[in-house]
């Protein structure tokens, strides 16, 4: 056994001699391409005896074919139209080194084609042809029929169809437009679909999207993001942490911190869509709309902006949060509506059980409308309204803001007002028209007007505390209050005045309270939280016969 083998390895090594010197011997011949394939026969079963389990690197064409024994021991040299198959794969080169384990080295027009639509072309490559990973560089170029990728170096898996590059690559989107650029990144061949990471940007004539880490598919055109993303679009700038962007529909889907911000207005949600064709952005769970340029933030569970109109509108808890000079009103309604106005203001308004929160101003109602231009607040439907002591209702409410507080209120059509005089007794105005001016964020003048009626409480000497005494009852065309600390300090009749002073105790009972007498303080909200209630109980004194 022992003599055996040394003489089969000396057969061995002398059948490889012999074949390297027959090599030389055709040198000069093997310039004619059908002689050399002749060769490649004769010397394929010695130079590729070992079989590899993808087959091993077949040698199409050669213009010559050398040994090297110093330079590259156990490789043959091939130059001139090189030509090698493995696989799935074609490889074309100026010329190359193929090893006995399948590795090969290649230098000069690189070219690597798999299928019939990914091509690659370098000026080196190196290929493990046991792995079927191809690395290439010097003036890369990876494209298929959709995208062409440049690139200083790269890594291609043949067997799993991936590509990887560490060294930036650019990438041309051609279908869509697009340019992509980053520093690492990986493109799945068999998916058409490029994962990005570090310094990532996809450029186009109308967007600009840059992000840490994205995903995208040159078969779909659309953008997956995972990390960090800002998109820039016209005047429309969106961001999120995660989400996707469709490049040809121009629709974003935004999953983590999205954010949408257009003309002055931000629109930020759990989950956002946006369609940048229809001008449409949508969201959902925590949905928030700030507009800086009018100083208002809308918040709810689900909202639309409507970019081309100016319109938005928030639901589901929806609360209108508007900023006054250290104070803030807070205002609650089923739904929010706003939108812009021919002055370049906005218009908010507030639709079904509407209630609101200003520290000196609080008020409820089935509608309410505000405009940033003159700072009304218009209220309909029941309105009340609220302000220190007095309670205002009627038909319709109007109350006009200025420096952060109340400066001026019209209550029209069956106005009412009343104020607690002490525990059961209240000093009431009633009338068509009713008017009220504000200084220092309380009500300091009161005028009515159209069947004005009043009835107040005068108090035992000047004390504010003392007990009530009179019941001054007076009917008339128009009448004026003046008001000190929620109390009647004067009182004007100004046209064909009816005026009647009762002691208390004798005052009949029709006419200690006006007809129409409404007392709601339960329905007063008392705080930011308060607006939220969703049921007003009735105040014993409203029911008839209080």
């Amino acid at each position: 056994m022992s003599a055996t083998a040394p003489a089969k390895g000396h057969k061995q090594n002398s059948l490889r001699m012999a074949s390297e010197r027959l090599a030389y011997r055709f040198h000069s011949i093997i310039g004619n391409r059908k002689a050399l394939c002749w060769l490649f026969v004769l010397l394929g079963p010695t130079t590729f005896a070992q079989q590899e389990p993808n087959g091993r690197v077949e040698i199409l064409n050669a213009d010559r074919l050398d040994f090297d024994r110093l330079v590259a021991p156990g490789a043959q040299r091939l130059i001139g139209n090189v030509r090698l198959e493995h696989a799935d794969a074609l490889m074309r080169c100026d010329s190359a080194y193929v090893y006995g384990d399948q590795h090969v080295r290649a230098f000069g027009h690189v070219g690597i084609q798999q299928g019939d639509t990914l091509n690659i072309t370098a000026d080196h490559l190196e290929y493990d042809g046991a792995k079927r990973v191809a690395t290439v560089s010097g003036k890369v170029v990876l494209s298929d029929p959709g995208m062409t990728l440049t690139t200083d170096a790269l890594t291609y898996d043949l067997a799993a169809g991936r590509a990887t590059y560490t060294e930036s690559a650019r990438i041309e989107s051609r279908r869509d437009g697009n340019t992509l650029t980053s520093r690492n990144g990986t493109y799945l061949t068999g998916l058409h679909r490029f994962i990005f990471s570090g310094n990532v940007r996809i450029e186009h004539p109308d967007r600009l999207i840059t992000a840490d880490t994205l995903q995208y598919a040159t078969s779909t055109g659309v953008a997956d993001f995972i990390g960090p993303t800002h998109i820039t679009q016209g005047n429309t700038d969106m961001y999120c942490e995660r989400g996707a962007y469709d490049t040809r529909k121009n629709t974003g889907r935004f999953t983590r911190a999205g954010r949408i911000t257009t003309q002055g207005r931000t629109l930020t949600g759990d989950s956002l869509h946006y369609d940048r064709t229809a001008g449409i952005g949508s969201g959902w769970g925590h949905v928030q709309v700030a507009d800086t340029a009018n100083d208002l933030l809308v918040r709810g569970n689900m909202g639309v902006y409507r970019e081309m109109e100016g319109r938005s509108m928030i639901t589901g808890r929806a609360e209108l949060l508007m900023p006054m000079k250290g104070d803030t009103l807070f205002l609650h309604a089923d739904t929010l509506f706003a939108s812009a106005d021919s002055l370049q203001g906005r218009y908010v308004t507030a639709r079904r059980n509407v209630r609101f929160f200003k520290s000196d101003v609080q008020g409820l109602c089935d509608t309410l409308r505000y405009s940033t231009v003159d700072s009304l607040v218009r209220l309909h439907g029941k309105p009340m309204l609220w302000s220190g002591a007095d309670q205002m209702s009627g038909d319709s409410i109007r109350l006009a803001m200025a420096d952060g507080g109340p400066r001026s209120v019209i209550v029209d059509g069956s106005g009412f007002m009343a104020s607690p005089a002490d525990s059961l007794h209240w000093n009431q105005v009633a009338g068509t028209l009713i008017t009220g001016t504000f200084r220092n964020k309380e009500l300091v003048k009161v005028s009515a007007e159209g069947n004005a009626q009043t009835a107040y409480f005068a108090r035992e000497g000047e004390e504010k505390e003392g007990p009530l005494t009179n019941l001054n009852r007076a009917d008339c065309a128009r009448l004026v209050l003046g008001l000190d600390s929620g109390q009647v300090s004067s009182v004007s009749f100004l046209t064909q005045p009816e005026a009647t002073l009762y002691p208390l105790a004798k005052a009949p009972p029709e006419q200690v309270r006006l007809e129409g007498f409404v007392w709601r303080p339960e329905a007063r909200p008392v705080d930011r939280d308060d607006i939220f209630r969703e049921e007003v109980l009735p105040h014993p004194a409203t029911a008839p016969g209080n």
